[in-house]
């Protein structure tokens, strides 16, 4: 984790590569133009000489050879300065993260201001959260780097006007370092990350103030869980349920419960998947935001009542994998036909649900998972599948997602998709035919939740954007970008 830091706008606090706001048609903020006036010359000349237009994400250096402390001048594109949003500065950020690391600067300092729309604490604080998510790295396995290969970016500093915003950066760090854990998670080969390495990375979180519980096959089998064990029948690593609980909120508030998919390999089963499978190492993605949230809740001393379910298990294929028109029993009750295997998350999810709310009796209750290859035709990369039985919970992530940048898009939840999962032989069947794969996926979780206010995240199309589906998300992260985290924080937190 970089380290943020913050001065008062001053010129003598102008050093290393600075970093300055720039609206369209390259007009570089007020603040900012006071402060390198200087070299005002310069900045229009080389702005004047390039393609640079002030456009949302858009970056260009510019020396600063006249001027006393800098080392150069990082101009960063903000678009239309009415339409300036938190998440603009947050994407702002990322893409100013991404040219200080490829120009391989150690250290930067951010000249903050913010518009009619966004007061300067906030700009300050999701700018540099932005840079934070931009200069990650996941270099666990890489032998073989060079001293210049390695991440150089170290230290920014923030100048701001408002001293309130150094509580928020201590606040910023918990964040970043439980959505750091979740990208790791899903970074980690399959081999590596496996339900029992899920449960040892949970156990480490006692010391930072959670409460964990480790369930393995033999509990899950007495409590009758046996919908999620029948997904790990095929695999050598037994199934484990793990359950994180903060107690930051009054004392005798109900839990608000979060739920994720932790299928550490997704095979497919004895419907083995076609294509894409080396990327099925992240269809844990969903445990790895439950975890992360957890663990940003106890970084930021988070004044909430929080209960974490992670359902943690291999699908894979062997002699005693559960078969297509296995019939298996919920933990719930209800019988449920297996008639694709590589339907097998809502297994997992449809018990971790039942048994949550049944012990812990939470008054709201959200899980998250790569569940359907089918949302992300319906939705792209640029919004998560969000499905729910009550108006007022699905407002709040709605909310939540848009001012952090995790965006969620309502989908139906209806009778007729519970009627497309008729079974001949059992209560329900796992899959409900070709068309509207996401919403019967979400109704099918919504058979083990009764009455309990419920949203299901459905995040397969933007876990790992840029990589399994070939284009960035809307504000240029890549890869395993630790969705969920900050959009369950916000949502927790407010």
């Amino acid at each position: 984790m970089f380290q943020i830091t913050h001065n008062p706008i001053e010129a003598s606090n102008l050093t290393n590569t600075v970093v300055a706001l720039t609206f369209s048609k390259a007009k570089l903020a007020s603040v900012a133009a006071k402060q390198v006036k200087d070299i005002s010359k310069d900045v229009e000349k080389a702005v004047k000489n390039s393609r640079f237009t002030g456009g949302l994400k858009q970056t260009h250096h510019v020396d600063a050879l006249g001027h006393k402390t800098m080392d150069g001048l990082l101009l960063v594109g903000m678009g239309d300065e009415k339409e300036a949003t938190e998440d603009t500065f947050r994407t702002a950020g990322i893409a100013a993260g991404k040219a200080l690391a490829a120009k391989g600067v150690a250290e930067a300092t951010f000249i903050a201001e913010g518009t009619k729309s966004v007061d300067e604490k906030t700009a300050a604080v999701a700018f540099a959260e932005g840079v934070a998510l931009a200069i990650y790295r996941f270099d666990d396995y890489r032998t073989n780097l060079t001293a210049n290969d390695k991440g150089k970016f170290k230290k920014l500093t923030v100048l701001a006007d408002d001293k309130s915003v150094t509580k928020e950066f201590t606040q910023l760090k918990g964040l970043m370092e439980g959505s750091e854990l979740a990208r790791d998670l899903v970074n980690h080969p399959a081999n590596v990350c496996t339900p029992s390495y899920m449960a040892e990375t949970a156990k480490k979180l006692k010391k930072i103030g959670l409460d964990v519980k480790i369930m393995g096959k033999k509990e899950l089998k007495k409590l009758g869980m046996d919908m999620m064990l029948s997904v790990a029948e095929g695999a050598a690593e037994e199934a484990k349920l793990i359950v994180l609980k903060w107690n930051g909120g009054k004392k005798g508030d109900k839990y608000k419960a979060l739920v994720g998919k932790g299928v550490t390999f997704d095979s497919g089963g004895y419907n083995i998947k076609v294509a894409m499978m080396e990327y099925m190492k992240s269809d844990m993605a969903g445990s790895a935001a439950v975890m992360g949230t957890m663990c940003a809740l106890a970084k930021r001393k988070s004044k909430v009542n929080v209960i974490g379910v992670i359902g943690a298990v291999e699908n894979m294929i062997s002699a005693t994998a559960t078969r297509p028109s296995d019939i298996v029993k919920s933990y719930k009750g209800l019988t449920v036909e297996v008639n694709n295997t590589d339907a097998e998350g809502r297994l997992v999810l449809g018990d971790a649900l039942a048994w949550v709310i049944d012990k812990e009796k939470p008054s709201e209750v959200v899980d998250i998972a790569t569940l359907t290859g089918a949302i992300s035709i319906a939705l792209g990369n640029r919004y998560a599948g969000l499905f729910s039985n009550n108006d007022t919970l699905a407002s709040k992530l709605l909310a939540a997602g848009e001012s952090v940048g995790e965006p969620v898009w309502r989908m139906p939840t209806d009778k007729a998709y519970h009627a497309m999962l008729k079974s001949e032989y059992a209560d329900l069947s796992n899959i409900g035919g070709r068309t509207a794969g996401s919403c019967t996926a979400a109704a099918f979780l919504e058979e083990f939740v009764g009455e309990t206010p419920w949203a299901h995240v459905d995040i397969a199309g933007v876990a790992m954007a840029g990589k399994v589906f070939g284009a960035s998300n809307s504000n240029g992260l890549d890869g395993a970008n630790g969705f969920g985290v900050r959009l369950f924080v916000r949502y927790l937190e407010n």
